[in-house]
């Protein structure tokens, strides 16, 4: 098969060596064999005078290369439960976002002893609208203006504490962004084609959480329980872990029909389900200090808890190719005793 090359006017240009710079997602195996063809593909699709290879371009090569990657080791069940795991990250992010504006944002903001801010008790408010927005998106226009718009809302959620501390402010404690921010991360990963049921599910959330707001209040007669930041870091660690749960009942049903993915998406989850238990988690292990964990206390739990879940999602990549190494050796060693003939050996092996 003749592999195209470059464009004449291309050939050895920045954007080519920007397009072979992408191509290092690949296992360098495949760059050696098909690296040719796929640079000269994407320069013979952009338009003359282009500099720069585009997003689309460049996530789409990373994406690939990521799959390749996997494909190597075994574990395409982990690229395939990219998108499960951003549904679920969404939905999460919809319901928190729901709860902390109607419990807490549109709340008195003299309960928590700050400055309003117009209408609301801080910045943060902000955040929760951009994300209700990209729920509404995944609804009405699922596919690249859902990611586009997911990536908007990660940018919120990254921007406004330090404007918020920029202008003097009040947002939202760590303890909520960070896995806030994290949850944002894996919505970038949002299914091109999603059936009707993720498609209604933002909507269903919001409406769920917003009824279950509006009886809970009805039930307090009066009461305020939750009035500020500082009143919900019990119900954000129940969040994560009930987050936690529902995906890893999923995965475990599709498991006995022989599909790992919903397994890997608990594994790509573990990590923000337990980013919104490190206050409480800090609480219990280092004690408290004027009603919360010391700074020093939480970014050394928030440490941890990276740590342990980077160290078991590389334990289980290990594990996965490990088996495979050794189900594709055993494959090829089983030779037909009379044609010699070696069966052939798939990814999923």
């Amino acid at each position: 098969m003749n592999q195209p090359n470059p464009a004449p006017e291309q050939a050895g240009s920045p954007l080519e060596s920007r397009y072979r710079r992408l191509l290092r997602a690949y296992p360098g195996a495949y760059q050696a064999d098909r690296g040719d063809e796929i640079v000269g593909t994407y320069l013979d699709t952009i338009e003359p005078g282009r500099r720069w290879p585009s997003p689309h371009d460049a996530l789409d090569l990373l994406g690939a290369g990521l799959r390749e990657r996997l494909r190597g080791y075994g574990a395409l069940g982990l690229a395939a439960a990219f998108p499960l795991a951003a549904t679920a990250a969404l939905n999460t992010l919809i319901a928190v976002a729901t709860f902390l504006l109607l419990q807490v944002e549109f709340e008195d903001p003299r309960f928590a002893r700050l400055d309003p801010v117009g209408p609301v008790q801080t910045l943060g408010a902000v955040i929760w609208l951009g994300w209700l927005l990209v729920g509404l998106t995944a609804t009405a226009l699922p596919g690249s203006w859902t990611r586009t718009a997911a990536a908007g809302g990660l940018l919120l959620t990254v921007a406004v504490p330090p404007v918020a501390a920029l202008i003097g402010q009040p947002g939202p404690p760590l303890f909520v962004l960070l896995p806030a921010a994290a949850l944002g991360l894996a919505t970038l990963a949002l299914p091109s084609h999603p059936g009707w049921v993720a498609r209604s599910l933002p909507l269903l959330t919001a409406g769920c959480i917003t009824a279950a707001s509006v009886a809970f209040s009805a039930a307090e007669n009066g009461g305020n329980m939750f009035t500020s930041y500082s009143s919900t870091p019990e119900l954000l660690a129940m969040a994560g872990g009930l987050m936690f749960t529902l995906v890893l009942l999923v995965g475990l049903g599709r498991a006995l029909r022989a599909d790992d993915t919903g397994l890997w998406a608990t594994l790509l989850l573990a990590t923000p389900a337990g980013l919104f238990g490190a206050d409480q988690l800090s609480q219990a292990i280092w004690g408290t200090s004027g009603g919360g964990p010391t700074p020093a206390a939480f970014a050394t739990t928030t440490g941890s808890i990276l740590l342990a879940g980077a160290a078991l999602l590389a334990a289980a990549l290990a594990g996965q190719a490990a088996r495979h190494r050794t189900v594709r050796r055993r494959v090829l060693d089983e030779a037909c005793p009379t044609c010699g003939h070696r069966p052939e050996v798939t990814a999923e092996a």
